[in-house]
């Protein structure tokens, strides 16, 4: 007999997955219904290793012995998807009566930035299917409640430190960055990928212009109201307008896969430490196609001495860091520093620098 449940979750398909993987998720979402007690081996791992097989004691309501089960984990992944599959069965006591159980738990990205989570589990009990089927179903429910509840929490550090910052305020103007249409001016239309897109200006005018894209970003918060002002452009003219927004966090998580390549790789004023944006970087001009265009936006460094806010020099990086990172894999890379103005928090307008690399492979 099988039940089948699906639930978004407020966090990214890589959060998702280190919990479905960790013993002690699997244990509080089934408190205080069911609670797991290890028997072989006799602690839990720190995360379920794929093949293994491991022996655990039920107990219903915390207290009432429920007779042991086999947990074996075989995780596996195909792009942006991930799959957790329980092929256990029951050993002894009430659920040993379960003698065939398959639970399979799939995550993929929503295209909004949170994860869905589909949910199976095809189970015989004999003649006490039926019966079981109810209380399975139950549980079930309770389970993706819980992890409905506890997905906030599964996200990372920096990803709850940049969610408390966009929802502190409005991040940024809504307008396109000053660089953007110089860099996509004469390129064939194709598809884009926008890293650290923040609230969606970049993207949402890449997609007017008719660029088919996808893009990323830390923050659920910030990626919720870049949908919001997608749905409000297309509600105001009708014209229809796709970005697929994916949370993830580009310095150490895999960059978008489908497609696998892209026409257009953009980055604006990714500031991270040295060895995190040359992984960074990499990544981006791995996912160009050939023919394609890599553009890179940062603060200058002159910047620094203009009065205006900018991150801290560590972060900052120049023309010559720049080429030295994207010539051996590019047939064309021209840097160039591009002057715009930019108000101060006091209201004066002081003239500021960009750097900008726009590289074609």
């Amino acid at each position: 007999m099988k039940i089948s449940l699906t639930t978004t979750l407020a966090c990214s398909v890589n959060e998702a997955w280190d919990a479905l993987q960790n013993p002690d998720v699997f244990r509080a979402v089934s408190r205080p219904f069911l609670r797991f007690l290890p028997v072989r081996p006799s602690t839990f791992p720190q995360r379920w290793v794929s093949g293994e097989s491991y022996l655990v004691q039920g107990l219903a309501l915390g207290l009432i012995p429920l007779g042991t089960q086999e947990i074996n984990p075989v995780t596996s992944a195909e792009g942006m998807s991930k799959t957790f599959r329980d092929q256990g069965r029951g050993k002894s006591g009430a659920l040993g009566v379960v003698s065939s159980f398959v639970h399979t738990m799939r995550l993929e990205p929503s295209d909004l930035g949170s994860t869905i989570l589909r949910d199976e589990l095809n189970f015989r009990a004999r003649a006490l299917t039926p019966l079981l089927w109810v209380g399975f179903s139950l549980f079930w429910w309770w389970r993706h409640r819980q992890m409905k509840m506890f997905a906030p929490a599964w996200r990372s550090e920096a990803a709850q430190r940049w969610d408390a910052r966009y929802l502190s305020a409005l991040m940024w103007s809504g307008k396109p960055n000053a660089a953007l249409a110089n860099i996509v001016s004469g390129l064939p239309l194709g598809t884009a990928l926008d890293v650290g897109a923040g609230e969606g200006a970049d993207a949402l005018w890449l997609s007017e212009q008719g660029w088919d894209v996808t893009a990323s970003d830390l923050s659920l918060v910030a990626l919720a109201r870049a949908e919001s002002a997608r749905v409000s452009r297309v509600t105001q003219d009708h014209i229809p307008r796709r970005v697929r927004w994916f949370a993830l966090d580009a310095a150490v998580e895999p960059l978008p896969s489908p497609p696998d390549h892209y026409d257009l790789v953009v980055t604006f004023f990714s500031h991270l430490p040295l060895p995190e944006r040359h992984a960074l970087w990499k990544a981006m001009a791995d996912r160009v196609t050939p023919g394609g265009t890599l553009a890179i936006v940062g603060h200058s460094v002159r910047d620094l001495e203009a009065g205006v806010r900018r991150p801290p020099a560590d972060l900052m990086f120049d023309e010559e860091e720049l080429r030295g990172a994207l010539q051996s894999s590019f047939s064309s890379v021209v840097i160039s520093t591009q002057p715009r103005s930019e108000v101060t928090p006091d209201g004066t307008t002081i003239e500021v620098a960009d750097v900008v690399a726009i590289a074609t492979r």
